[in-house]
C-alpha cells in the first residue's frame, strides 16, 4: 500500500505532499509561490539501503556509480550534460 500525506504550509503559502512506498522509501514534493511570478517545485527522494542497486530513472541508479546516472529508459548513457531535456524526454 502506498501512503500519501498532503497538507498546506501557511508560512510560504505552499503545498507539501509526501508519498511513502511499501518499502519505507519516501518522496516529498513541495510547490509554492512567493508571489505570482516567482514559484518553485522541490522534489526529494529518500531511498532506503534496500533500494541500493535496485533503482533506476530520472533520479539516477542509486548504485554508487555517478557516471551512469544519466541512463535513458532504453539503457543508453547520455554523456552530454547540456542535454537535460532529451534525458527527461526519454522517460516520457
Amino acid at each position: 500500500m502506498v501512503y500519501i500525506s498532503f497538507y498546506h504550509k501557511r508560512l510560504l503559502d505552499c503545498i507539501f505532499i509526501q508519498i511513502t512506498m511499501p518499502s519505507g522509501t519516501y518522496i516529498t514534493a513541495e510547490y509554492g509561490c512567493f508571489r505570482p511570478d516567482d514559484c518553485f517545485l522541490n522534489i526529494h527522494v529518500y531511498p532506503l539501503a534496500e533500494d541500493f542497486g535496485n533503482s533506476e530513472g530520472l533520479c539516477g541508479n542509486y548504485n554508487g556509480v555517478y557516471d551512469d546516472d544519466r541512463t535513458t529508459r532504453d539503457t543508453n548513457v547520455m554523456d552530454n550534460v547540456d542535454e537535460p531535456v532529451n534525458f527527461v524526454k526519454s522517460y516520457m
